[in-house]
Parts: C-alpha cells; structure tokens; sequence
C-alpha cells in the first residue's frame, strides 16, 4: 500500500521490535509498520505521524494515500482507527493564553461537550493556565487540542501555535469518506470540518447559536463552508455479529481456558452470565429466535 518499489531501502527494522501486540516492526521517518501479530487475523498495523505523512508525500500523493485507505475500509480490508487534522498559526490568534480568555467570555460554539482544560506541565507537575488548551471530553471519539507548538520544538523562534483536532473510531471514517469524496481539496475540506466542529465568535445575540463568528476566525478559516461530518448508523448487534467478535478477537483465550479448565469452567461462567443478562442481551436472544423459526 505505500509503494514498496519507492520505499525499498528506507525501512528498518526497530530496535525495541513490534508493539500493539505485534511481534515485529519497521519503521522510516514518522512511518511506522507492525506486523506478525498474535492472531492470525490481526493483519498489519501502519501508523503515520505529522512527519511520516510529510515523509509519505515526498514519494506519493497525499490524496493517492487517502484514496488506498479508503479502498481498503471499503472492501473491510482497513479499519482506520484515528485521524489528526492540524491546521497552524503563525500569526498568534491561536496563542494558548488568548485562547483561554475568549473561553471563559463565551466566544466559543463547539459541537462537542463544554469540557475545556488548559494545562502546562513544569517539572513533570501539570499546572492550570498553561500552554496547551484541550475542548471536548479525553474519552470521546472526537476532541480538539490547541498548544504551542514552538514551545514544544524549544529551538524554534517565532509564533508558532498549532491547533489539532483528533477523530476517532466512526468518526475517523466520516472525516477520511469527507477528505476522499467530498470532491475539494485537502485543506478546504479539512478547514470545512474544523468550521463545522468549532467556532469563535462574537456575543453579539442572546442566542449562541446566532451570534456571528469573529472576524479573525473567519479569516484563519479563509471562509471555507461548514463540512458536516457523516455517521453512518451502526448495525444492531446479533448473535451473529457477537459469535463473529468471540471468534475474531477471543478464540485464542478461550483455547487456553478449554485446555486448562475443562468443561466445568464453562458451565460457571454460563451460571454467571445468567445473573449479568441485560435487555440489549435478551434482545439479540428473541431476535434470533425469531430468525431461527
């Protein structure tokens, strides 16, 4: 997938071997590639960084790359599990502090839930009021973090602030279907989905949802138009769908339970399983039942 015959050479294998529960790795400026899983089924795990994309690009493409990825998710091939989208200031309107003052006066509108946290870390002791501001929850499938990114390069001079926005699980397949299909370049679709998930502006209604948007947003943004993002309706969970998961995932430990405990074992998780039984459970039993007649 990323283009062995201009890759050949640049590869190596890494010192501290596989992670992720992969045995074997290899790894080329910000790309790295695990493989020889623990399963069968596990298949190979690439994971690109900011530099690794860069790197990718002096070779192919970015939006060939895109293009695979979303191929291979197509044909179940590819389960993208995280993407980042950076966007950076050089100009200071983006600056932490600045940041934290138009939160607490109200000039945010955010598509995720009103958790915002600013931090900065001194001596390994995380302080408030910090250089790093993050908007939305650590355990949603989406989040949005602003820090400074010339700081954190510490010999680089100038402003220099970046703002990344982290899609995970269904969310990172809608925004990779937004960057493949959406039929506008990369920026003006990643500047779309960041006008879509958050914005600054001015407390110039009652109504947040109609106050008008800062003037220096806009400009940032390039007055891009708003990039909804997708989400495609998860199927309802079957025995079938649930047999397949215990296969996929848990037949190795239930080998090793089997050869150790014998029937027996089984017999009581079953007992157990009786007492833990909750509708979404009985559901999947009565529509199965239902199917089987």
């Amino acid at each position: 997938m990323l283009g062995a015959t201009k890759f050949d050479g640049y590869f190596e294998p890494m010192e501290y071997g596989g992670r992720y529960g992969y045995r074997k790795g290899v790894a080329f400026n910000g790309i790295e590639i695990y493989y020889d899983g623990n399963s069968l089924n596990m298949g190979a795990n690439v994971s690109m960084s900011g530099t690794g994309c860069r790197t990718y690009a002096q070779f192919h493409p970015m939006s060939e790359l895109l293009g695979r990825i979303y191929d291979g998710v197509m044909e179940g091939e590819i389960n993208p599990t995280r993407i980042d989208l950076a966007f950076d200031d050089y100009e200071g309107c983006l600056a932490p502090k600045r940041i934290i003052d138009i939160i607490r006066d109200g000039r945010l509108r955010t598509r995720a839930k009103m958790r915002c946290r600013a931090i900065i870390s001194i001596d390994g002791k995380d302080k408030d009021e910090g250089d790093t501001v993050y908007i939305g929850s650590e355990k949603s499938d989406k989040r949005t973090r602003i820090y400074d990114k010339a700081k954190e390069q510490g010999d680089y001079e100038g402003i220099w602030n970046r703002l990344e926005m982290v899609f995970r699980r269904d969310h990172a397949r809608a925004v990779l279907e937004a960057l493949v299909g959406g039929g506008q370049s990369l920026g003006e679709t990643m500047a779309g989905i960041l006008a879509d998930q958050i914005a600054f502006i001015e407390r110039d209604d009652v109504n947040i949802s109609r106050c008008s948007l800062a003037e220096w947003w806009v400009d940032f943004l390039e007055n891009v138009k708003k990039i909804k993002l997708m989400l495609k309706e998860k199927p309802a969970m079957t025995v079938e769908r649930l047999a397949e998961y215990v296969d996929r995932t848990l037949s190795a430990c239930v080998y090793v339970l089997s050869e150790t405990f014998g029937d027996d074992f089984w017999r009581s998780v079953k007992e157990r399983g009786k007492l833990k039984i909750r509708r979404r459970h009985l559901t999947m039993l009565h529509n199965h039942a239902l199917l089987s007649v």
